[in-house]
């Protein structure tokens, strides 16, 4: 009988022993079961809120692109604007260039045509003197006047002794000979001439002294004369013959008859020479 009391304690002892565990692995796995619940819910509710989120940003998403092409048209508009308005600043920029450039050859006209005037040739009235002479001495003083100066007729018959260089001389008296004409290069025509890089000549007329200019390489050619005044300065009178392969670039004045002072000769050919430097 105890023998059978004793396995029966033994087997209670064993059956509660394992009750024990069972509970204690229950409370456990309820544990985890209830943890993992959490867990989840936490996460399901992290999801949610991720989602109205996203859902919330999928409505603004059309009001946003409406935002950003009202900018972008905007945008494009001011480009737009702006693009017209430097159109019309380049426009009016090329306007008042032209009116510049219009203005200039009016002032440059205006200069050649003022009456301002300084002496270019320095002239003498020659005085004759009812003086006895003797063979050798007129044969001395008409050397003394071949040196010094000759004399050409103007206006109305008048004479008058011009102080000049023996060269030029012999180039006014020749009058465009054919006879020597090689010799009778004036010194002061052919440095004139590489100053200003144009090439000069002396025509001696009725009406006065003429300079007939030529620009070799474009074939622009021109004359100066000038003209005499009794009571005031001498002027020059500029008038074309050719433009040559200036015609495109050449200013109005240049095309027309001009008289300016003598003042004016270096702004005359610095205005040229401009011209030129351009061809």
């Amino acid at each position: 009988m105890e023998r059978l009391n004793s396995e029966i304690y033994e087997k209670y002892k064993k059956l509660k022993k394992r009750k024990l565990l069972d509970e204690e692995w229950g409370q456990k796995r309820d544990s985890d079961i209830r943890n993992f619940q959490s867990a989840t819910e936490d996460l399901i509710e992290e999801l949610k809120n991720e989602n109205d989120r996203l859902r919330a940003e999928i409505v603004c998403v059309p009001c946003c692109r409406s935002s950003m092409q009202e900018q972008y048209a905007e945008c494009e508009k001011q480009l737009l604007e702006e693009s017209h308005r430097a159109k019309e600043l380049s426009n009016e920029v090329g306007r008042l260039q032209n009116l510049l450039a219009q203005k200039n050859d009016v002032n440059d006209i205006a200069l050649l045509r003022s009456s301002n005037a300084a002496p270019m040739v320095l002239s003498r009235e020659k005085s004759e003197t009812p003086k006895k002479k003797t063979p050798n001495s007129c044969t001395k003083e008409s050397e003394i006047q071949h040196e010094e100066g000759a004399i050409f007729p103007y206006d109305g018959g008048h004479r008058e002794e011009q102080i000049v260089p023996d060269c030029c001389r012999r180039n006014l008296s020749s009058s465009g000979g054919a006879a020597g004409k090689g010799q009778n290069d004036c010194v002061f025509q052919t440095l004139i001439g590489f100053l200003v890089g144009m090439k000069f000549s002396i025509d001696c007329q009725m009406e006065g002294l003429s300079f007939s200019v030529v620009h070799q390489m474009s074939g622009y050619t021109f004359s100066l004369t000038w003209i005499r005044h009794e009571d005031r300065e001498g002027e020059l009178m500029y008038h074309v013959s050719s433009l040559g392969t200036l015609e495109r670039i050449a200013l109005d004045w240049m095309k027309e008859d001009v008289v300016f002072s003598m003042t004016m000769c270096p702004v005359f050919f610095e205005r040229i020479s401009r011209v030129i430097g351009r061809h």
